[in-house]
């Protein structure tokens, strides 16, 4: 027995070790787990921003030409350096035809996501709306390609793309790729995708925000409201709003 003795312990030390490893990428991947609402799944991989090992997910559908959109961008950004790594919030696509160059901006969210900035240009767009949304006003709203390979590109809101071809100049893009991707299928597929999962959990409208999977009323898109939201989602409690009123833009009826 003495003569196996050291082979027995080292089984045990291995087994500890395994068992120890599988607890430890247990507890990380648990810890990195997103709770959004069910449905579609949207956009892969969905533009996330905040800590990675994050415990409360904020999932917000917006529309870069909308004005509330706007005013909760600036909201939401306080709530993200308010919390930091605590919280971790995914953008999601969701452009309406009424607004002559959402779908435009959406676009340019996107190419500048495919040379990895994002945020940044989301950032650009919604501090900047004031500005381009009223770039040729009397054109007609963006309408969605049918899906396919021959799907024809945006001809219209020419100063507006301009004016997005300057942001990613400002942000150090590839120019010449970034006005290519504006209408490539990638960009548009992921719109496509985010618009998908939205009325797949009932959303019709922008600004539209899930905490934890959980609609939040557009009455508590305030820091206030929303550090309460969260603070109880960090507790381990599902977020209670009251019953949400209509948020003030609607998407039109199809």
């Amino acid at each position: 027995m003495r003569r196996y003795l050291p082979f027995v312990i080292i089984g045990a030390v291995l087994l500890v070790t395994a068992g120890g490893g599988f607890l430890l990428f247990h507890a990380k991947t648990s810890r990195t787990s997103i709770k959004v609402a069910t449905g579609k799944p949207g956009a892969e991989p969905a533009h996330l921003r905040g800590g990675e090992n994050a415990r409360v997910t904020l999932e917000e559908f917006g529309d870069f030409q909308c004005p509330p959109c706007g005013i909760f961008a600036t909201t939401l950004l306080k709530v993200e350096r308010d919390y930091g790594t605590r919280i971790r919030v995914i953008f999601r696509e969701n452009p309406l035809a009424m607004h002559a160059h959402a779908f435009t901006a959406a676009c340019a969210a996107e190419a500048a996501g495919l040379q990895g900035h994002f945020w940044e240009m989301h950032d650009l767009l919604f501090e900047h709306a004031l500005n381009w949304s009223k770039e040729d006003p009397r054109l007609p709203a963006r309408v969605m390609p049918s899906p396919g390979p021959n799907a024809s590109p945006d001809e219209a809101a020419a100063g507006v793309r301009t004016i997005f071809a300057g942001y990613a100049s400002r942000l150090g893009l590839d120019v010449e790729r970034f006005k290519k991707d504006m209408d490539g299928e990638q960009v548009i597929a992921r719109i496509k995708s985010d618009q998908a999962r939205g009325a797949s959990i009932g959303v019709d409208r922008t600004p539209v925000l899930f905490i934890d999977g959980v609609l939040i009323p557009f009455s508590s898109f305030n820091v206030e409201a929303l550090h309460t939201l969260i603070d109880a989602a960090l507790a381990g409690k599902a977020p209670e709003p009251p019953p949400p009123p209509p948020s003030p833009t609607p998407a039109p009826p199809q």
